[in-house]
């Protein structure tokens, strides 16, 4: 008698396209390990990029800061014409001022020029240094004039010291700390996504490893009842039936794994600013790295505390707002503010002489002081606005006592769930290692005669489920241990060649 063995029309198409799919993914797949990865997603992910760029805007507003405190100087140059009407001497002599004379137009040029030298002091004190000279033209007897001056305004309440003067460029400071923290926390978080998606990405792989090897086998115990049913007739047709169903069974697992594993690989390719077809392609490589020591709880705590960059860049917000409050309430003070001005001028005309003369023989000095005050009446905005700076100031200080509580008990739970982890791994691989020998007892006693087919069945799927939650319990005591790294720093210092940190 003749033995064909048959196999469904649709089982048979499934399985050949998804050998060709494998063939085609193993022949375009892009292998690269956990560093690569981060490598990569340093240079090419986009959050991690706005971050870079906000950091450098806000040294930018630094530098501009910077720039304001600087002198700067002032020049200008005018020239005029003029044709204004007057009264003139008539032929009988009549002076225009008795209301008398023929009134006539004349004409007359004159050249303006002035240069300025300004500078605010830390304190406050504003200085002025400067000098313009007039050169009019055009008259019968001509004049030219110059004049000298230095000028300073002290501030004695608003704007005075350097908490008022130099807060603007005090919260430019603070606000570049905090977008620097900021961005070494999108390295730290972007390190922690690309981690977390390879590492899914690997998880999804191996189950596709073990959902292909347990169908191979389901397949080995299908061909095998097939023939002691119809071929040796110490077989059943149940058995045959139960063998089929845990095929189908397995390679609808293996369906929805191969799904997975797109849906990964998708997953980290965003991570890394990758495409969703070119991520396709992506495939992790070696195996979950050893993490070593879990250190105490307390060090732990102290650690998050001290290196969190979550933290940090909070403290960096909460000392810009101080700066905010602190010229808000310089803003809410009287104007009380002392000035003097020293001038010395030169008129020089000609006085019936060849060339110019100086009246007098000397300059003309003058000297101008006083004190000025500024009240808004009714209290004005300044007093609402510093209040709001001081209570969203207070605002911020609460929300980062608050955060920093929560990470303390993020990070007491992340430790305590690590333990729990650790735990499942030793016990989900002795499982799966008994589930194994179990499994291969129940195939040696199938072929004695003594095990049935539901036996060999139930023990091939408690192996397989065995070996997936070995490989989850791995992956998730991984992912919880970079998260505990992050949310201590740890994560940052670990790929500082990737993610340099920018000196002071």
């Amino acid at each position: 008698m003749t033995f064909t063995r048959s196999v469904p029309l649709p089982w048979l198409a499934s399985l050949v396209l998804a050998a060709t799919c494998s063939l085609s993914a193993a022949a375009r797949a892009e292998t690269l390990t956990a560093e690569e990865a981060v490598r990569r997603a340093a240079s090419q992910n986009p959050s991690l990029r706005a971050a870079l760029l906000d950091a450098t805007a806000a040294r930018q507003a630094v530098a501009a800061e910077e720039g304001a405190r600087r002198p700067t100087l002032s020049a200008s140059v005018t020239g005029e014409y003029n044709e204004p009407y007057g009264r003139v001497a008539d032929a009988n002599g009549l002076a225009p001022g008795n209301g008398d004379g023929a009134l006539q137009r004349s004409s007359g040029t004159s050249v303006a020029s002035n240069v300025a030298l300004r500078y605010t002091t830390d304190v406050g004190t504003s200085l002025e240094v400067g000098a313009s000279a007039r050169s009019p033209a055009g008259t019968p007897e001509p004049s030219y004039g110059a004049q000298a001056y230095v000028s300073a305004r002290q501030p004695l309440l608003r704007g005075a010291g350097t908490d008022a003067v130099l807060a603007p460029y005090a919260q430019a400071q603070a606000s570049a700390v905090a977008a620097e923290q900021e961005r070494e926390l999108a390295a730290s978080q972007t390190a922690l996504d690309v981690l977390g998606a390879y590492w899914e990405l690997w998880y999804a792989e191996q189950a596709i490893l073990v959902q292909e090897q347990a169908l191979a086998a389901a397949q080995r115990l299908l061909a095998d009842a097939k023939a002691r049913a119809e071929t040796l007739g110490t077989g059943t047709k149940v058995d045959v039936l139960r063998f089929s169903t845990s095929v189908a069974s397995i390679a609808d697992a293996l369906s929805q794994a191969r799904a997975t594993r797109a849906a990964r690989a998708i997953a980290l390719g965003r991570a890394l600013g990758m495409a969703p077809a070119s991520a396709a392609s992506l495939s992790p490589t070696g195996a979950p790295p050893s993490l070593g020591a879990l250190p105490p709880a307390d060090a732990l705590v102290r650690a998050a505390s001290e290196r969190s960059l979550e933290l940090a860049a909070l403290r960096a917000d909460l000392d810009a707002q101080r700066a905010r409050v602190s010229a808000a309430e310089d803003a809410d003070q009287v104007r009380l503010d002392l000035f003097a001005t020293a001038s010395m001028d030169g008129q020089w005309v000609r006085d019936g002489l060849p060339g110019l003369s100086l009246p007098g023989g000397r300059p003309a000095f003058g000297v101008l002081g006083g004190i000025e005050v500024e009240l808004p009446l009714g209290g004005g905005r300044a007093s609402a606005d510093a209040a709001r700076a001081r209570t969203q100031l207070a605002a911020a200080e609460a929300r980062y006592q608050a955060r920093a509580e929560a990470l303390a008990a993020d990070v007491s739970s992340l430790r305590a769930s690590l333990e729990a982890a650790a735990e499942q791994v030793a016990l989900a691989t002795e499982t799966a290692r008994m589930a194994g020998e179990l499994a291969e007892a129940e195939r040696q006693r199938l072929s004695l005669g003594t095990a049935t087919s539901a036996d060999v069945v139930q023990a091939e799927q408690t192996r397989r489920e065995a070996e997936l939650r070995r490989l989850r319990a791995a992956v998730t005591e991984l992912t919880s241990r970079l998260q505990l790294d992050h949310e201590t720093g740890a994560l940052l210092v670990r790929f500082a060649s990737v993610f340099p940190r920018r000196s002071s």
